[in-house]
């Protein structure tokens, strides 16, 4: 059988249906650094974020018809970096999957981390009050992290089958919580639906923003990994991509909306009141609880965000550790990512690297609130990094090789490529918003991405001895995922498979 054959055969069978696809586009989204982010977003921009929202909402969509194309032509595991192996050579393939995801997890996963606990126990007033006096309340986040990694070292797929639960409960809570907030009267005296008014004054003050409104949809490319196991990929992954993207979007609207009609942003010090405001923090969040739903809303709002963040959590420790085992049986890291449990058959190095780097990074920072947008804004420019090597790939490869077959092509090719990588250009340059130092998001991100560009190159040269900007080719890339059996397999495919089954 040709390799066109069994691409079309690939794409076409599968044990996952769509509502699997759409929980995976939304499921890192719906995390707590990104409801902190609308809040402060909000809070601090009103109608000028929400414009900035929009703009960042149109060049994800544009950004997701590229992923689409590429997981048509590569529906493989290993996703992003086959797809700029593919397109670009392993040097880029390396440093943009390593920044995707192993830079993310320092900066995202470490505010993850921090937040998932504090911005639940915030509404529980006396667990808090004893957490806090101690200085604590971060740990609980590091204790999830922990559990999570020893369930998945011991292959337990049952939080797998909880993943779509979790995730489409918080969206109804948020969603709930949104509505009633804009149903009830006002309790905020506002200037504009969203707050603050419109201020197009300063265009530089809304490119500022578009970084941070940009956080709040990265992430949803992790539906491509589960191209090997869709049922109709090529029609399921865009369709889930949009969608998931779509919902995202309106149900943070309604959210932010409804927080800025009910709690007042007001100064946490009177004293000093070009300080940090109320919907800075995560005191926000039982405010609005308590304001929509009364006592019973905070109990309500602070479960479900427990859920979210142990959903968000359980999502990155399962999928970076397979990512590595991947890379490592393509040759791109040590062989010692591809040792497997010999009962789990689990990726323990990659599980134990999952943990300890958002754990050990909130210890250093001692959970410290203030750091957590510089992280959130640094995974940003480590996810835009990913972004644009894939819009390249993508792009290459439509005049490289315009024979492949695609069972999905990006319409008005190269218009969303361009659209989304000049987007995220501009978010990038100006990802600091006011009254943040640039230093603290760029100096970070550009240590942790010059230090795997010069892994990349040192290893693809020096330990693969290849040539590094070489491209792979497609068939190679398709033979590869087509031939994986037993230990080789992916791990991903296999957990699927065993949570269809039993199903």
């Amino acid at each position: 059988m040709s390799i066109e054959k069994k691409l079309t055969q690939h794409l076409q069978q599968g044990v996952v249906g769509f509502p699997v696809a759409l929980a995976s586009s939304v499921g890192v989204v719906m995390a707590s650094p990104v409801i902190l982010t609308v809040t402060s977003g909000f809070g601090m921009a009103g109608s000028t974020f929400a414009l900035a929202m929009l703009i960042a909402f149109i060049m994800m969509q544009a950004q997701a018809t590229t992923f689409a194309e590429a997981a048509s032509m590569l529906p493989t595991s290993g996703a992003v970096y086959d797809y700029i192996s593919g397109g670009l050579g392993r040097f880029w393939a390396i440093t943009g999957t390593i920044s995707a995801y192993l830079l993310v997890h320092v900066f995202a996963g470490t505010a993850e981390t921090i937040l998932s606990g504090i911005m639940a126990l915030v509404n529980f007033e006396h667990l808090n009050t004893m957490m806090e006096h101690s200085g604590t309340s971060w740990m609980v986040g590091v204790g999830l992290v922990i559990l999570f990694g020893l369930l998945n070292a011991l292959g337990i797929t049952i939080f797998g089958k909880a993943e779509i639960i979790l995730t489409f409960v918080m969206w109804a809570t948020l969603t709930v919580f949104g509505v009633i907030g804009l149903l009830k009267a006002p309790a905020v005296s506002l200037q504009g639906w969203f707050g603050n008014p419109l201020d197009l004054s300063d265009p530089s003050g809304v490119l500022s923003l578009i970084g941070m409104a940009m956080f709040m949809f990265v992430g949803f490319e992790l539906v491509t990994p589960l191209a090997p196991e869709l049922k109709n990929a090529g029609r399921n992954i865009p369709r889930a991509a949009r969608l998931g993207l779509t919902g995202v979007a309106v149900t943070m609207a309604i959210y932010g909306a409804a927080m800025v009609h009910q709690v007042a942003n007001v100064a946490m010090d009177p004293k000093n009141p070009a300080g940090p405001h109320l919907l800075d923090t995560p005191m926000a969040i039982p405010a609005f609880a308590d304001q929509v739903m009364g006592p019973f809303g905070k109990i309500w709002l602070g479960i479900g965000l427990l859920f979210a963040g142990a959903a968000t959590i359980n999502t990155l420790i399962a999928a970076l550790p397979r990512i590595l085992y991947g890379m490592a049986i393509d040759g791109a890291l040590p062989r010692a990512f591809t040792y497997l449990h010999p009962r789990f058959k689990t990726p323990l190095l990659g599980i134990l690297v999952a943990v300890i780097i958002p754990c050990s990074h909130a210890w250093l920072i001692q959970g410290d609130l203030d750091r957590i947008m510089p992280l959130v804004l640094a995974a940003v420019c480590a996810w835009g990094v990913a972004y644009l090597l894939v819009n390249l790939a993508v792009a290459r490869l439509r005049f490289t090789r315009p024979d492949f077959p695609r069972a999905y092509r990006s319409p008005w090719f190269p218009l969303p490529q361009i659209v989304s990588s000049v987007g995220i250009l501009i978010a990038i340059w100006y990802i600091t918003p006011p009254g943040m130092h640039p230093r603290d998001i760029y100096l970070p991100f550009g240590i942790m991405l010059g230090l795997t560009a010069l892994y990349a190159l040192v290893w693809t040269v020096c330990v693969q001895k290849v040539n590094p900007f070489r491209a792979v080719a497609l068939e190679d890339i398709l033979t590869a995922e087509f031939g994986k059996v037993g230990g080789h397999a992916s791990l991903i495919d296999e957990e699927l498979k065993r949570v269809a089954t039993s199903a």
